[in-house]
């Protein structure tokens, strides 16, 4: 009977595995899904160039059929609008990820070499990319043209599939499970198959035929209309006081408080002013629509594997009896207890591995949602600039980033497939162990597991006692004021005690590493689908594919969705516009300057409201703009001390000092000696300017230098150029003739033998010295020259 037990095993696997072996006639649909994708490229390259003939190119071949066709793209990644729609246009393609991810089936039939294999799967990514394109691309344009064609296209695949399901003659229950099987891809088509017509209807009403600009110009937005955008209400949330909240008095509302906080992070709340991007919607799910579609075929797959061998074991038990009869052989009695308990292991994997389907099924769902959250709040904090949850754009660069939200998607469904799995496996083995040890029980083989248990738990007891003996002495013996400070009390004893404990606790680490192994491993596996948290420690972030291309999605998210820069940019455009256009009505620039003048924010109800006070006196005093700009700019440096090193001085001071070669300090003071930080080349220049200013003076000093006797080089001139006594007695008698001038106009008595080794007029304006005379020059703008 065990060999009969072995071979129906083996014969029933076989069966459940081979995909024909089900329990009615097998269904081949009269649809080739291979020539059918194959096919279904013809009206999608089609539709595509029709689509591609309303948009123009911007920089090539311009003159060329007037710009047409232009480029045109599947979705803007960074858009907030038709989430929904994307959404569904990505789940519709669900089914087919899983083919490729699990089936590993390509739009290629090719059943040989290896290489020549890897070659039709790219091949058939091109195919599944270009047979899925118009459905993105008549979203993206937004147009009525492209909403009719679109509705059509998916009209064909949403008919297609109806028909496959209908075309054979199955059971309810396996229509059932077929419907169930491909519910996520025809729920999105028939999502497309209700709003595309509708758009197509609403584009038409607002004469949107076939001029698209695919967000290339920004449209004409008023500055209500600005204000009252998501990103508008954002920018008003970061201008209104925050409401200050009382601390709760008495231990039953302190309580009360802390209960409710903690339902209330662990509840999700909709915050106003924010958006989901579309990429991320659309990701997040195909991601759960394809763990669906694994979690029906695992399930029906197992139901059916054991539901057989189940029946074959019963059959055989049948045959024998369930309960012992009086009279009958050992053998007998020995076969009928194998069978007995392969009979109630089989059940008992199968429900395990039921079990551990659901679990990791619904732990893969909270898990997205869980990364939705955790998305939103790691966008608002790169927004504020803090990057101590993801590393900042400087430790990967431009390109790095640019490559990992590429990346992204396709890792993230990759990894939610593989975390699935991983999760699945260790749940399995977890819940084999305890039916395991539950059957165990029933079957009365407990001997084993009582002697390890007596042998245990000495130890176990011990290692708890020295645990908490280690915390209630560091706490009440070895530091201060009961463990309040880091400040050693009774020292002695302390290394008393670190001595003895040193050997315990060699063996307590032994049991801490194997509990630090297992901790890692059900992190690791909790965390295997989160690309927003590393797997890895801070300094080998780098060694983690899948946290490097969420870094990527989410700079390039931070530095194009900023919601301050962009409503900022909104109302620069808006009043530019309302210039050009010189109107008088609500796009005016004056009403704009009257709106961004008298714009406050008052809370109404606990919510913030936003009114506008209209002033239509106007001034009669010209204002000063130039003064009023001033102002502010430094209202602003001086309450945001932090942002003066950004503004052109100091940067051109950086790149100053870079270029020289010389270091500065990062420092929100400004610099005021600049001449420090001009390079070798900017000194030249100024010198020659000097010289070239002194240079028409040279006349003027000549002449004066003759006048008192003195050489170009400031010695005392000779007469007949030669240095003898009588020249420099000469000079010294013109020198002395001079102080008796100008003594004589001061009413003094100067002395012949004073020669005055530095005498100087009353007005300060000629000063004679021994060997030098200094004259003061001035320019038309009053500088010293000489």
């Amino acid at each position: 009977m065990t060999d009969t037990f072995v071979s129906g095993f083996s014969y029933f696997f076989q069966a459940a595995t081979d995909s024909n072996a089900t329990g009615f006639e097998p269904c081949v649909s009269s649809i080739d899904p291979y020539k059918f994708y194959q096919f279904s490229l013809i009206p999608a390259c089609l539709l595509t160039l029709l689509m591609a003939a309303t948009t123009v190119r911007r920089r090539i071949l311009l003159d060329f059929l007037n710009g047409r066709p232009g480029l045109l793209f599947p979705m803007d990644t960074l858009t907030r609008s038709s989430k929904i729609s994307y959404a569904s246009a990505f789940g519709a393609t669900a089914f087919v990820v899983y083919q490729i991810s699990i089936q590993h089936q390509f739009a290629i039939d090719y059943s040989g070499a290896l290489a020549v294999s890897t070659l039709m799967a790219i091949f058939s990514m091109i195919i599944y990319g270009i047979v899925f394109f118009p459905v993105f691309a008549c979203l993206a344009l937004n147009t009525a043209f492209s909403f009719g064609i679109g509705a059509l296209y998916v009209w064909m695949f949403f008919v297609v599939d109806l028909y496959r399901l209908s075309e054979c003659s199955f059971t309810l229950s396996g229509r059932a499970v077929l419907f169930v099987r491909r519910l996520p891809s025809l729920g999105c088509l028939a999502y497309l198959s209700i709003t595309l017509p509708v758009r197509f209807v609403i584009a038409l009403q607002k004469r949107k035929y076939f001029k698209s600009n695919l967000g290339e110009r920004p449209p004409d937005e008023t500055l209500e209309a600005i204000r009252n955008s998501y990103q508008g209400q954002h920018v008003r949330k970061l201008l209104t006081k925050p409401e200050i909240v009382k601390e709760p008095e008495g231990m039953k509302n302190v309580i009360k408080a802390f209960v409710m906080e903690k339902i209330h992070s662990w509840i999700y709340h909709r915050e106003k002013g924010f958006r989901y991007p579309a990429r991320i919607l659309s990701v997040m799910f195909v991601a759960a629509c394809v763990v669906y579609v694994i979690t029906v075929e695992l399930t029906a797959y197992f139901f059916k594997l054991f539901g057989r061998i189940t029946t074959f074991l019963a059959a055989d038990l049948d045959l024998i009896g369930w309960e012992e009869l009086p009279g009958e052989m050992s053998s007998t009695a020995t076969v009928r207890k194998a069978l007995l308990f392969a009979y109630y292991a089989t059940r008992t994997i199968k429900y395990s591995l039921i079990v551990a389907i659901i679990l990791a099924c619904t732990l893969s769902f909270f898990t997205i949602l869980h990364m939705m959250s955790s998305f939103r709040t790691n966008l608002y904090a790169m927004y504020r600039g803090d990057f101590s949850t993801i590393p900042p754009p400087a430790d990967q660069g431009p390109v790095s980033l640019c490559t990992g939200s590429i990346k992204y998607a396709g890792y993230q469904v990759a990894y939610f497939v593989w975390a699935f799995i991983v999760t699945f496996v260790i749940i399995a083995l977890i819940c084999l162990a305890v039916s395991t040890l539950i059957h165990l029980f029933m079957f009365e083989v407990t001997e084993f597991i009582v002697n390890k248990v007596l042998q245990l738990w000495p130890s176990v007891v011990i290692a708890i006692v020295l645990m908490i003996v280690q915390w209630l002495l560091a706490r009440y013996i070895f530091l201060q004021e009961d463990g309040q400070y880091l400040r050693l009390d009774n020292r002695r004893f302390y290394f008393v005690f670190t001595y003895f404990m040193f050997f315990f606790n060699i063996f307590l680490g032994l049991v801490s590493c194997l509990l630090r192994i297992l901790k890692a491993i059900g992190v690791g596996t909790l965390l295997l689908a989160r690309l927003d948290n590393s797997t890895l420690p801070r300094k080998f972030e780098f060694f983690d594919p899948g946290f490097q291309a969420y870094q990527g999605f989410i700079h390039m998210e931070a530095a194009h969705t900023h919601p301050v820069v962009n409503v900022f940019i909104r109302i620069l455009a808006s009043m530019s516009k309302a210039r050009k256009a010189g109107k008088v009505g609500d796009t005016s620039v004056e009403l704009v300057r009257k709106q961004l003048k008298h714009v406050r924010t008052d809370i109404e109800n606990g919510q913030p409201v936003t009114k506008i006070d209209q002033v239509d006196s106007v001034r009669k005093k010209p204002i000063n703009l130039s003064a009023r700009f001033n102002w502010m700019v430094t209202y602003t440096l001086l309450h945001n001390p932090s942002i003066r090193i950004h503004r052109k001085g100091y940067v051109h001071a950086l790149m100053k000092a870079r270029k020289e070669g010389r270091k500065i300090p990062i420092s929100d003071r400004p610099i005021t000696v600049m001449d420090s930080l001009k390079t070798d080349e900017e000194r030249e220049r100024e010198r020659h300017e000097e010289l070239k200013k002194i240079k028409p003076l040279g006349p003027v000093r000549s002449a004066m230098n003759y006048v008192l006797g003195i050489a170009p080089d400031g010695t005392p001139r000779h007469s007949g150029g030669s240095a003898d006594a009588t020249g420099s007695v000469s000079w010294v008698k013109r020198r002395q003739m001079l102080r008796r001038r100008n003594g004589k106009a001061k009413g003094e008595t100067v002395s012949d033998d004073d020669d005055g080794s530095s005498d100087t007029d009353s007005e300060g304006a000629v000063s004679v010295q021994t060997r030098q005379v200094s004259l003061e020059l001035k320019d038309s703008e009053g500088h010293v020259i000489v």
